[in-house]
């Protein structure tokens, strides 16, 4: 194991939506940097997983030259950023590439159109965020304060190990499986598809009005 971290994370965040109208400059260098299928790929899975060029060689499978070049050019267009620093087994200091913003929407249309679009991008990309992260600490504070003793969801499975030592077929077994889901939903499962049900009608609300 060696001595430096494998990673320091960057504190900068992506930026907001990105708009681009189709017949500017803009466009152009993303068109000319995404002209490979090599380069969306690698676009593709920085937005996955911000990455070394070695992390994007072994995901990517090609090589490391090549790497080098196509992550040149998607940061020469603006579509990917250093945003930290990575070592390797070695010790070996490289540079982690994220995105630069948060997405990139190609537009065709009026100027007014196309801003109009650039903050409704960035609210519902807001909500979404803000939703993520209020179901990712309701599950951690869930997990904090749940008492000791067998939990919902292994008594479920102790049902229905006592269902297949009693006979019972695996088609009745997930059956029983499904309706005690249906009768005791997870809260958290329900927090999240009402929180998607509000942005959906939020989204709707502010496309109507031309917020």
């Amino acid at each position: 194991m060696g001595l430096l971290p494998r990673r320091v994370e960057s504190e900068r965040a992506p930026e907001s939506a990105r708009v681009l109208d189709i017949e500017g400059v803009e466009a152009d260098r993303a068109f000319e940097a995404l002209s490979s299928e090599t380069a969306r790929r690698i676009l593709s899975h920085i937005y996955e997983q911000p990455s070394t060029p070695p992390e994007v060689r072994d995901e990517v499978g090609t090589s490391l030259q090549n790497v080098h070049y196509h992550l040149g050019r998607l940061e020469e267009a603006d579509l990917i950023e250093p945003a930290g620093v990575g070592y390797s087994e070695k010790g070996n200091e490289m540079t982690i590439f994220a995105p630069k913003s948060e997405a990139v929407v190609l537009f065709a249309g009026h100027e007014h159109d196309r801003s109009r679009l650039s903050r409704l991008l960035g609210r519902v990309l807001g909500l979404y965020l803000f939703l993520a992260v209020a179901v990712a600490a309701a599950g951690s504070l869930r997990e904090l304060l749940a008492p000791a003793g067998p939990t919902a969801d292994s008594a479920v499975s102790l049902s229905a190990e006592t269902a297949g030592d009693a006979g019972a077929s695996s088609a009745d077994t997930v059956a029983g499986g499904a309706a005690g889901l249906l009768a005791n939903p997870d809260p958290l499962l329900l927090f999240f598809l009402g929180g998607l049900v509000a942005i959906v009608v939020l989204t709707g609300y502010w496309y109507a009005r031309g917020v």
